[in-house]
């Protein structure tokens, strides 16, 4: 659906990421927007596409991912609202359904995403969503590490080479930090925008500091180099959690209207915007699939 016909559905969304190959619709792969457009079209007796905030790859996890849908009228939207949640498996939970803003978009109405990625220092077979790192990190070195990602800086070095972005590549992160345990640490990021591999390269660099491969001063020097050759290797998807997305409160109320909505009419149909072409996934290689932020 298209224009400013009908109702749009905010929906708040968890999922376990090794149960699917990533969030994109792809041709004979489980999907979390494939079976979300599923589990619509039994509902509605038509597909729609729900448009997301992140495209989460393979493996990637989500505790607070959004998405968005129209659907016609107030009767599909209760339909919608009673009955989505009841139709997902232990997989894939909709925790959330509520109306927005016609104008209200998933992806390009946020202002910021937060992740969280899980290193583990101690063998733990009953905790698979985390990367086992082997050995001992140095905790000191890796929380300076983290703190010179802080503030706005070009991220060139550390997103896939394929994904740079026309607008640049600068992102404002707000926050940086890990919380330790015993033997857990718990990284936390949060920016504006996230480019693409990049939380799992900045993860992976700082494990590399962590274990004496690398010195704290080396990320202001990759961040400066911008080439991807200047970071470490990339951290494998296991221990990576979307945790939020943040809006502007009024994107949420169903009365808001934007005012530069002409600009964005590409953007508003929800069948659309979501479903570019998947690029084919890697090979799998020790640490399992590589993919997303």
């Amino acid at each position: 659906m298209s224009g400013d016909a009908g109702i749009r559905l905010r929906l708040d969304l968890a999922y376990v990421g090794d149960r699917f190959r990533g969030w994109q619709i792809q041709p004979a792969a489980r999907t979390v927007q494939g079976e979300l457009r599923d589990h619509l079209e039994r509902l509605l007796g038509r597909p729609e596409v729900p448009v997301g905030a992140g495209r989460t790859d393979a493996g990637v996890h989500a505790r607070g991912q959004v998405a968005h849908v129209t659907v016609r009228d107030r009767d599909e939207a209760e339909r919608v609202a009673r009955a989505l949640p009841r139709l997902c498996d232990r997989d894939l939970e909709v925790r959330a359904v509520r109306e927005v803003s016609p104008h209200f978009h998933a992806r390009f109405k946020a202002v910021a995403r937060r992740y969280s990625y899980r290193i583990l220092t101690r063998r733990d077979i009953f905790d698979p969503h985390a990367w086992y790192v082997y050995r001992p990190l140095d905790r000191a070195a890796m929380d300076a590490g983290a703190a010179d990602f802080r503030g706005r800086h070009d991220f060139t070095s550390f997103c896939k080479a394929t994904s740079l972005k026309q607008d640049g590549n600068v992102c404002d992160v707000a926050v940086c930090a890990f919380e330790w345990s015993d033997t857990c640490a718990i990284f936390h990021v949060e920016a504006n925008r996230f480019l693409h591999h990049m939380v799992r390269n900045m993860v992976g660099t700082l494990v590399e500091i962590g274990r004496g491969e690398r010195r704290p001063g080396d990320v202001p020097r990759a961040l400066a180099a911008r080439n991807r050759a200047a970071v470490g290797r990339m951290a494998p998807a296991c221990g990576l959690f979307l945790e939020a997305v943040t809006y502007p409160e009024h994107t949420l109320d169903p009365a808001w209207r934007d005012p530069d909505a002409p600009r964005d009419e590409e953007f508003r149909n929800s069948g659309q915007t979501d479903t570019l072409p998947a690029e084919p996934e890697p090979d799998a290689g020790p640490d399992g699939p590589r993919s997303e932020p």
